[in-house]
């Protein structure tokens, strides 16, 4: 079974719509519906948090068993697998990514600050 007959299977489980599931996830129900149509495969985040509102062990909606199963969510080396085999490119949490975020972070400070001192400027005039 695929991660969107396993999301929809879950959801139905509980008595909700896409539209309850995305308000809980903070995505849109064209998000859920292309997730459970198997038209795209969330990311590791998004997966994550699908499994924990679903209540469900992240492992059962990446195995196609359910026999492998883990504590509290957490993600392990075969889910990561299995989740970035669908992202390799692009990994969240990648040290290179960190610094560039942190590196934008301070490049748009000093702009802001800029843009106060140029506003202060031409408010004294």
């Amino acid at each position: 079974m695929k991660i969107g007959s396993k999301v929809r299977k879950h959801r139905e489980a509980k008595g909700w719509s896409q539209d309850d599931l995305a308000i809980r996830l903070d995505v849109t129900q064209a998000t859920i519906s292309n997730i459970e149509s198997d038209k795209s495969i969330p990311n590791s985040l998004l997966l994550n948090k699908i499994a924990k509102e679903l209540e469900v062990d992240i492992n059962e909606l990446l195995s196609d068993s359910t026999s492998n199963t883990m504590s509290n969510n957490e993600f392990s080396d075969h889910a990561v697998a299995a989740v970035n085999q669908y992202n390799p490119i692009f990994n969240i949490q990648s040290p290179e990514v960190i610094d560039s975020i942190l590196k934008n972070q301070e490049q748009i400070t000093k702009l802001i600050e800029a843009q106060s001192k140029l506003i202060e400027n031409l408010l004294k005039k």
